[in-house]
C-alpha cells in the first residue's frame, strides 16, 4: 500500500489534470503526499508560471487535507530532478507522479526531460497520467493489468501487488503494441514486450504505472 506520494506538478495544466485522480489514490490509502515544483528558467515568463500555478496548487492542498491528509508544499529553485530525488528520500515517498510532460509545452511524440532522466534513475515508482480524467472513466484500481514483458522480471509482479491494492491482471500488449482492452491501469518495467516504453506512456489509454528496477521500494 502507498502511504507517501511526490505529485510533480510543474505546470498549471497538469495541476488540473491530477486533481480529477486524487479520489482514487486516497482510497488507496495515501495519507501524505508532496506537491512538488521546481524553477530552473529565470524571466517574466516563471512568474507568470507561478501566478497561475499557485491557485490550483492550493485548491490540491484543501483538496487533500479535507480528507485528512498530510501536504507539504516544496517551491524549490534549480535542478529539477535533483530536487525530486532529494524530496522522495526525505519524505520517504513510495510513488512519484507526473504526467508525459510537466511543462507548458507538451504536444511531441517524446516525453519530456523529466520524466525520461526519471524512467532510467528514478528512486521511486512511476505513476504517469497521460491525460485529464473523465467522467467516463473506471476507477484507477478498478482492473489494474501486469503489461507482461519480453524477459519478465522476478521482482516485478510482487513489487506491483505491494502498490496496487486491488487484484492484478497480466496480459501482453495487442499486436503492433497496443494496450490491453478494459484496462483502468497499466502496470509495467521497463520493457514492456512488444511496445517501446515511451510509446506505451503515449498511447495508452489510461494511467501507466513503471517499476524501474532500481527503485527503492523494490529492494525495501
Amino acid at each position: 500500500m502507498v502511504e507517501s506520494l511526490l505529485i510533480a506538478v510543474d505546470a498549471a495544466p497538469f495541476a488540473d489534470r491530477v486533481g480529477g485522480w486524487l479520489p482514487d489514490l486516497l482510497r488507496a490509502g495515501v495519507r501524505r503526499v508532496t506537491l512538488f515544483h521546481a524553477i530552473e528558467a529565470v524571466g517574466p515568463d516563471v512568474a507568470a508560471e507561478l501566478d497561475d500555478l499557485r491557485p490550483r496548487l492550493d485548491r490540491l492542498a484543501v483538496q487533500l487535507s479535507a480528507k485528512s491528509v498530510e501536504v507539504e508544499l516544496a517551491f524549490k529553485r534549480g535542478d529539477r530532478f535533483r530536487w525530486l530525488v532529494s524530496l522522495v528520500a526525505l519524505r520517504g515517498c513510495q510513488l512519484v507522479v507526473l504526467g508525459t510532460h510537466c511543462s507548458l509545452s507538451g504536444k511531441a511524440r517524446s516525453v519530456g526531460s523529466l520524466l525520461r532522466r526519471l524512467l532510467g534513475e528514478s528512486p521511486a515508482p512511476l505513476l504517469v497520467l497521460p491525460r485529464p480524467r473523465t467522467e467516463s472513466d473506471p476507477g484507477l484500481f478498478d482492473r489494474p493489468i501486469l503489461v507482461e514483458g519480453r524477459a519478465q522480471e522476478p521482482w516485478l509482479d510482487s513489487q506491483a501487488r505491494t502498490l496496487v491494492p486491488t487484484a492484478l491482471h497480466s496480459a501482453s500488449l495487442e499486436p503492433g503494441g497496443g494496450s490491453p482492452p478494459g484496462a483502468s491501469l497499466l502496470v509495467t518495467g521497463r520493457s514492456p514486450a512488444g511496445g517501446r516504453l515511451e510509446e506505451l506512456l503515449f498511447d495508452a489509454p489510461c494511467p501507466v504505472l513503471v517499476i524501474p528496477a532500481h527503485a527503492d521500494a523494490i529492494h525495501a
